[in-house]
Formats: structure tokens, C-alpha cells, sequence
């Protein structure tokens, strides 16, 4: 046995312990009778490197004092009044900008309801609409439709009538401004495309004198070809050596009949299928409204005439294929050009260049005509936005990317449809053919709020609100739309706070915090609620409530003949806090403030005392009536029928909105903002009292 064996074994057993970095064990003090305790490890750790836990000292161990308890306790409790606290104000922050959305909303819906737009100076003087103005909603309802019927220009810019031919039996007697020989070049050239005589009647139905002559002497200039017969031309011949005139006859501006202006040989329109969807296509993006009109002045046909209905699948399936089968097409060529009547689509050479040439002449017709009726019965922006303040509905539909009348020109006609036709608009210009109508973006603004601090971040918005409730318009001006920077959007709320300071609307926060443009771009959440606050106390609250009238109700319920608490200082808060006072007084409840009916039984004494109605008593022979209430003030449930009957029943009586939501009702079991029920009360005092005065006077 090699004496050094042992010696490498104690050595390798000493290496293995100190890499298990062990320690010695200890042994464990158990108290007898303790074997509860007997997983209880030892203080000290048995790894040196591997154990994390820290040595157990003795004042680790002890327990926290009663005054340490207390104290941990006492910051927990405020710990949760701070979050419930914070709950609460962030459920009556939501349920304000709910009620501050609902009232724009409304707003922008209903202007007229809301006081705003009840004289000219907000439609427009002069206002050539079509519609009723003031609705401020675009294209809705059989109202704005356009008929034969329907109201295109206001009181003040009548139609003159006396233009129009006269029929058998007048006598010929009157002034007649289209006589058989003014237009009979145009007569003629027309001879293919509509009858003269229908297309004059039913343009005066729509256009003013001074239009249809405008469009007809175009439509000469763009057909026919100046002679040298015409009276400015003699002066030219007169005035010119022979070289010049030759150089002017080169430069004359050439027209559809004489050949220079016209559609490829083949008619690609027509005969290529991509082509023609294309033309149909561009053609739809007019709005269906218009292109009817443009349509039915064109070929005639009452059933294209819409009937302010909202149009079907159906009838955009019809229009189309009146489109396809009459406006891009001419029977009485194709059965003139046919080789075989039996045999459909083979016609003899030529066909296609006159259908060419008609359809071209009916799409001029039809983009001056449609271009001249928008212009003519279109709102100015300083007066307001077309189609929402009054004018007319949008010539464009929204969705398209057509938004100009010479846009229209050149994508129906491009170079893959026309004859030797670099730019078609600047050859068009030089003929006499000019169409100036832009469809501008702010028409087309979608004001619904959805999300308002999100919505009110580019400032378009708050700058309607301020046009409306000012009934200024000059502010849309100054607008930039589309608001797609943070600059414009800065831009456009600095424009808005400018004319809300002018107005005495003050831009500070109950803590008198200044509002500044950032903080609407930036969607400040509660600085953007005060500014709305602001905005409704000191613009739409004296249009919906009259001072004078409501101090008069208070008077009247109170029974006395001057109000004490009523002042010449009195804010129209003031006076309406006295209101609810006064009816709440009969009921024996005190309100303190108006931020302090949260809980729904002012609202219910004041539907007690207002929705009444009389009843004979048993003793009617006497004369004696009495009155019950169809609410009874006795039997109040809670807040939440209070609120919500409150706005059922006053929607009754007209357009209401609905400021208090009705699930944020039943979740909070009533209102959980004080402002958001003074926003209820306002409406409900334009409702219940300005009406019925309106009513009474």
C-alpha cells in the first residue's frame, strides 16, 4: 500500500468540502416537548455564497409598536380617501365632458334650438340658399332636398320670372330675351343632343336670367364657329391688314362642329369597357343630387327629379343606368348609322365620331350648367359654411376625389378620350369656356364630436361653436383647413380665444389658471372643460334664457311683487338659482346651490310643479277645478327617474339633448356633476318657461 494514498484522499475530501462551501453543522436547541417548532431552520445560513437571506437580528424580529400600527393604518385609510377621491373626480370629469359634448352636438345639429341663427345676419344677407338655412344639418331630410319645389334663394333675391318665353295666347306681350333668332346657331347645333325649347324651360327653373344667357352664349362660342359676319369680327376685318387677319382666322378659336374639337375616331368612351366605367364613375362623383338636376335638364324625365327621400340601392342602380343608356348614348343615330336594324352594335363609319360629338356636348352642357346653378345659389363663406348655415348641398360627394368643376373636365375627358388634346382646360379658356366652382374643405368638415378633447384639438370646431353662439362669421375666414399640423392646429384655437376673449368669456380655470391655445391643442383635459364651461355660462345660456322672463317666473311663484334676493347685479346663475329656490321653497327643500342637485329631487318638484294639469273635483257644479300632477312629488323613487323623466318628458315639447346619459345615471345612481344638472336645468328653463311665454305673447 503506498504510504501517500491516504494522504490524497484526506486531501481530496478537504477540497470537496470547501467546494461545497460548507459549514460545520451545529447542533439544534430544542426545547423539549417542542416538536412543533422543529422545522425551524437555523439563524445562520448553511452556504456562504449561495444563501440570500440576511442574518435575523434581534430588532428584526420584535414587533411593531401600537403607535407604528396606528400610524401605518392611518396612512392607508388616506391612501384610499385620496384614490376615492380621485375616482370620484375623474367620474364627474367624464360625465361633464358627456354633457359638454352633447350640448355642441346639439349645437351644431340644431342651431335654431339652441337660440343661435334667429336673424339674417347669420345666414347671409342676400343668402341665395336653396334650402332652409339655419338647420345646420347637411343634406338631410326631405327639406334640403332639391325640387321643383323647394326654396332656392331666400326673400330677399327673387327669381325673375319675366324672361321666360311666353306661351300661346299671352299675346307676345312682354319683355322676351330669347327670341327665335338669338341662339338658333345654338338651336341648331343642339338639334341632337336635347330639344332647345324643353332645356330653356326647365333651366329657368333652377337658373337665373342672367345665367341661362350666359350658358347659352358659351355653349355658341364652344359649338359653333365664329364668322367673320359677327360684329366684333367686321371690326377685326376692318381694322387688320390681311396679313394680321390671316394670322387671326389661324388663331380663331375652333369648336366641336368644325372638327377641332372632338373625341378619338373609335369613341374609347363608349367602346372601351374600362373607359366607360371610368366616365361613369367620374361622373357619380357629383352628388346624386345634383347630377338628377343635371340630368333631368338635359334629357327631361320627371322620375329623375329626387323626392327628398333617402335614395335606395334601387335608385342609384337606375341612375347609373340612365347614365349608361341615354347620356352616353343617342338612339336615333344608332338606328340612323345601322347597318341591319336586326343587328345590334354594327353601324356604318362615321357612327362613332357623331356620338362622340354629342356626348361632348353634353358633358359641357352638363358641367356649366351644374357649375353655374352652384355658384349662383351658393353660400358665401362670410356669411357662413354652404350647406350647413344655408346655400345649397355640396355639388361633390365627400368621398371622391373630385372636388372642382374644371377637376370634372379633366378626368372625364383625359388624353386617352380626346383628339389631339395637350391641356384641354387652357383650350376650353380660350373659347369662352370657363367653370370656377371649388368645393373648399371646410364644407365638407365633419363637426360631430365624438371624443372632445380629441375632437377639439385642431380648433375647427371650437371656432364653429364661437361662430355660432357670436353669430359672427368673419371667424371661418381666418380658419385653415385641413388642420393636419401642430402649428395650424395652434393657429386656429388662438383665432377661437382671441374672438372668446373679445366676447367677455374669461380663459381661466376656477383656480385661475389661464387658458392658453396649448392647452386645447394639447387636449388638456380640464382646462379644456372650463373653456367650454365658460363658453356655454356667458354665450349660450342668455340666448336660451331671458333674464327678464325667468326673474318675472321667480316673482310669480313666489308670490310677491319685487324679489328681494333679485338685483340689477344678478348673473343669469343668480336668477336661475332663484327659480329653482322659488319652486323648491313650495316643497319644503333647501337648495343651497345649484351645483348641489345632484340628487334629483329638485328636478322632480320642478316636473311637480310645471307638468299639471287641471281637474273637476266632485263639486264641478260649483265651479270649483283643482290640479294634479301627472308626477307626484310625494312619491319620490330616486335620481335616476328623476333624470331621466325630466329629459323624456321635456323632449315632448321639442328638439332636446340629451345632457345626462342614461347608463352614467343608473351606474352612479344619479348625477355625478354638479354642472352637468345646471346644463339640464338651462334646457329644461328654455323649454318650460321661454316657450310657453313665445306661445302666450
Amino acid at each position: 500500500m503506498d504510504p501517500m494514498e491516504p494522504q490524497s484522499s484526506s486531501s481530496s475530501l478537504l477540497l470537496r468540502d470547501i467546494s461545497n462551501f460548507k459549514t460545520p453543522r451545529r447542533p439544534c436547541h430544542y426545547k423539549p416537548g417542542a416538536a412543533s417548532r422543529s422545522n425551524l431552520q437555523s439563524p445562520s445560513p448553511r452556504f456562504f455564497s449561495a444563501s440570500k437571506q440576511t442574518p435575523r437580528t434581534a430588532s428584526t424580529a420584535r414587533r411593531p409598536s401600537a403607535t407604528a400600527r396606528r400610524l401605518k393604518a392611518f396612512e392607508i385609510e388616506q391612501s384610499r380617501s385620496s384614490r376615492k377621491a380621485q375616482l370620484q373626480k375623474q367620474h364627474s370629469l367624464r360625465t361633464l365632458s358627456k354633457s359638454l359634448t352633447a350640448w355642441l352636438n346639439f349645437l351644431f345639429d340644431n342651431p335654431r334650438s339652441c337660440g343661435c341663427g334667429s336673424d339674417s345676419s347669420l345666414m347671409g344677407q342676400g343668402s341665395r340658399g336653396m334650402g332652409p338655412s339655419g338647420k345646420g344639418k347637411r343634406d338631410s331630410g326631405p327639406e334640403q332636398a332639391v325640387g321643383l319645389e323647394a326654396t332656392w334663394r331666400s326673400p330677399k333675391r327673387q327669381r325673375d320670372l319675366r324672361w321666360k318665353i311666353p306661351e300661346e295666347g299671352d299675346g307676345g306681350s312682354g319683355p322676351i330675351a330669347f327670341s327665335s333668332s338669338a341662339f338658333a346657331k345654338l338651336r341648331d347645333s343642339l338639334t341632337e343632343v336635347c330639344s332647345f325649347d324643353d332645356l330653356v324651360e326647365r333651366m329657368s327653373v333652377y337658373l337665373s336670367l342672367d345665367c341661362c344667357k350666359e350658358i347659352f352664349t358659351v355653349m355658341t362660342q364652344v359649338t359653333k364657329v365664329l364668322s367673320m359676319n359677327d360684329k366684333g369680327n367686321r371690326f377685326l376685318g376692318f381694322a387688320l391688314n390681311c396679313q394680321l387677319k390671316l394670322i387671326f382666322l389661324y388663331w380663331l378659336p375652333q369648336n366641336i362642329d368644325d372638327g377641332r374639337l372632338k373625341m378619338k375616331a373609335h369613341c374609347p368612351i363608349v367602346t372601351d369597357f374600362g373607359m366607360k366605367e371610368k366616365a361613369t364613375k367620374t361622373l357619380f362623383s357629383y352628388n346624386h343630387l345634383w347630377l338628377r338636376i343635371g340630368l333631368y335638364i338635359l334629357l327631361g324625365g320627371d322620375s329623375l327629379l329626387p323626392n327628398g327621400e333617402i335614395e335606395s340601392d334601387q335608385d342609384i342602380a337606375f341612375l347609373k343606368m340612365v347614365v349608361e343608356k341615354q347620356f352616353l348614348s343617342h338612339a336615333g343615330l344608332a338606328k340612323s348609322y345601322a347597318y341591319n336594324k336586326k343587328v345590334e352594335g354594327l353601324y356604318r363609319p362615321g357612327y362613332y365620331e357623331c356620338l362622340g360629338n354629342v356626348i361632348l356636348k353634353r358633358f359641357l352642357l352638363l358641367v356649366l350648367i351644374l357649375d353655374r346653378a352652384k355658384s349662383w345659389s351658393s353660400l358665401p363663406l362670410k356669411y357662413g359654411i354652404d350647406g350647413l348655415d344655408g346655400g345649397s348641398p355640396l355639388l361633390f360627394t365627400i368621398g371622391t376625389s373630385v372636388k372642382s368643376s374644371s377637376q370634372m373636365v379633366t378626368d372625364f375627358l383625359s388624353s386617352d378620350v380626346m383628339h389631339g388634346e395637350g391641356n384641354l382646360i387652357a383650350h376650353l379658356v380660350i373659347v369662352g369656356y370657363k367653370v370656377s366652382h371649388h368645393q373648399c374643405p371646410l364644407v365638407e368638415y365633419e363637426f360631430k364630436l365624438v371624443d372632445i378633447l380629441e375632437d377639439l384639438q385642431d380648433g375647427v370646431r371650437l371656432c364653429r361653436a364661437v361662430q355660432l353662439l357670436k353669430q359672427d362669421s368673419s371667424i371661418l375666414m381666418k380658419l385653415t383647413v385641413p388642420s393636419d399640423t401642430h402649428k395650424k392646429n395652434l393657429a386656429n384655437c388662438s383665432i377661437a380665444l382671441r374672438y372668446l376673449k373679445e366676447a367677455g368669456v374669461p380663459l381661466y380655470d376656477d383656480d385661475r389658471m389661464e387658458i392658453v391655445a396649448d392647452d386645447i391643442a394639447n387636449g388638456d383635459k380640464e382646462l379644456t372643460l372650463s373653456l367650454l364651461w365658460n363658453m356655454f355660462v356667458h354665450l349660450q345660456l342668455p340666448l336660451l334664457v331671458n333674464s327678464e322672463v325667468l326673474a318675472d317666473e321667480v316673482i310669480r311663484i313666489s308670490g310677491l311683487t319685487v324679489h328681494k334676493s333679485l338685483g340689477t347685479s344678478s348673473t343669469s346663475l343668480d336668477i336661475l338659482l332663484h327659480w329653482i329656490q322659488a319652486i323648491c321653497d313650495n316643497y319644503e327643500l333647501k337648495i343651497e346651490n345649484l351645483y348641489s342637485l345632484t340628487d334629483g329631487k329638485a328636478i322632480w318638484c320642478l316636473l311637480d310643479h310645471y307638468f299639471r294639469k287641471e281637474l273637476s273635483c266632485s263639486s264641478a257644479q260649483k265651479g270649483i277645478k283643482g290640479e294634479e300632477s301627472i308626477v307626484s312629488a310625494s312619491d319620490y323613487p330616486d335620481a335616476v327617474h328623476s333624470f331621466v323623466l325630466s329629459q323624456r318628458l321635456t323632449a315632448l315639447l321639442g328638439e332636446f339633448p340629451e345632457v345626462l346619459e342614461i347608463g352614467d345615471i343608473i351606474e352612479h345612481h344619479g348625477a355625478c356633476n354638479g354642472r352637468s344638472v345646471v346644463l339640464l336645468l338651462v334646457f329644461l328653463a328654455s323649454q318650460l318657461i321661454m316657450k310657453k311665454n313665445m306661445v302666450t305673447v
